[in-house]
């Protein structure tokens, strides 16, 4: 039955001031604004879970708060690592992005208190709880009144921070009671992004893995041949890294493979997909990219590496790359595992010819549609 066929019934017109009296209708009202409020949470929650990365979410985050209240300061910390611990800080100042420099490696020192409170709790009583000054003071330039928990199977994902409202109001029972609910779907979405995140991503450099980068690869194939395009690979390795390795560390090797990293993503278009196959070797998915492009782009990545030095325990030191590119047109049919093969063909040419230099790839009508250029080394 509709409120609407409810308020016309006989029996409720002709005892209207009793039901008035005794509150019934003014309870019926609030069952009806608490639905509409449940109805709203649940199409947040479907919005959430339908973020494609923390950042999207976190934004998200902000614009369904702001609709409710504005906390004076709000500050994410969030662990992006599941095996490591990795924070990464989202901080607003009523609701603008605010830069800021948290002294914490960790939340390692908080997770007993988590497992007792696992909700929106108090920050009076973290602070009482926690009583470690150490521990408290990254928090303190924030004047939280409220830390709530993103837990998840891994346990501490991380703490969401709530600053006192702008209006110097106290949050109110609802508005905390929403706070949790909401936090709760927040919880769920990170989890999921930073699980997603974990099983595309090599955990030492943050590239994509050698998973993500076939499947791409997979779908690039298929999309260029029903649009009839073409689009590029190169692999890449470091030049003598393993003499590089015994000579100096793994730790240093570690440290160029990082630095190595950094150079290639920065010199790359946005939509390029660079990934780490293993070891020292890289490649990059270029879509839309033909041949001679992508040999323009192999060697810009070839220069930005050669002139990278990198800092290691007072030393400077230098590294070269050698690079295959192979190229996709739409008249042929070949599975991504030829166009890696190709594409390590011409790398493997590249050593051959002295390293520290980018070859293509070329055959069949590919090879004859650009038999004219001289400028690209080729097999």
């Amino acid at each position: 039955m509709e409120w609407e066929d409810l308020t016309n019934n006989p029996l409720v017109l002709n005892n209207y001031d009793l039901l008035k009296k005794i509150g019934i209708f003014d309870y019926i009202e609030k069952l009806k604004l608490e639905s509409l409020n449940q109805n709203e949470l649940i199409e947040e929650a479907y919005n959430i879970f339908l973020k494609e990365s923390v950042d999207e979410l976190v934004s998200f985050i902000i614009k369904c708060l702001s609709d409710k209240f504005i906390p004076t300061d709000l500050v994410f910390i969030l662990n992006e690592g599941i095996t490591i611990n990795k924070l990464k800080t989202y901080a607003y100042h009523n609701m603008n992005n605010k830069e800021i420099t948290l002294e914490l490696n960790t939340l390692e020192p908080y997770e007993p208190f988590f497992r007792k409170y696992t909700g929106t709790t108090s920050f009076s009583v973290f602070e009482y709880e926690i009583s470690d000054p150490a521990l408290l003071k990254p928090f303190s330039s924030f004047n939280p009144e409220i830390i709530v928990p993103i837990k998840g199977l891994s346990g501490l994902y991380g703490i969401i921070l709530f600053g006192p409202k702008i209006l110097s109001e106290e949050y109110s029972k609802r508005e905390i009671e929403y706070i949790d609910k909401l936090m709760k779907f927040t919880s769920v979405g990170i989890q999921n992004n930073i699980h997603y995140e974990h099983s595309v991503k090599d955990s030492k450099t943050g590239l994509y893995n050698h998973n993500f980068f076939i499947s791409r690869t997979n779908e690039e194939l298929a999309r260029c041949r029903r649009n009839k395009k073409s689009f590029s690979l190169i692999v890449m390795d470091i030049d003598k890294f393993k003499k590089f390795n015994d000579t100096y560390g793994h730790l240093a090797g570690d440290e160029v493979i990082l630095s190595l990293a950094n150079t290639l993503k920065h010199t790359l278009r946005e939509g390029d997909i660079l990934s780490r196959f293993g070891g020292e070797e890289f490649t990059v998915m270029l879509p839309e990219t033909g041949r001679e492009e992508a040999f323009i782009t192999a060697e810009r990545l070839r220069r930005g590496v050669e002139a990278l030095e990198v800092e290691y325990q007072g030393s400077i030191m230098k590294i070269t790359i050698s690079l295959g590119v192979s190229t996709y047109d739409w008249v042929e049919r070949i599975s991504e595992t030829t166009m890696i093969e190709r594409a390590d063909e011409a790398l493997y040419k590249s050593k051959e010819k002295g390293r520290n230099r980018s070859t293509s790839y070329k055959s069949g009508l590919l090879h004859r549609a650009h038999k004219a250029n001289k400028n690209t080394p080729c097999l």
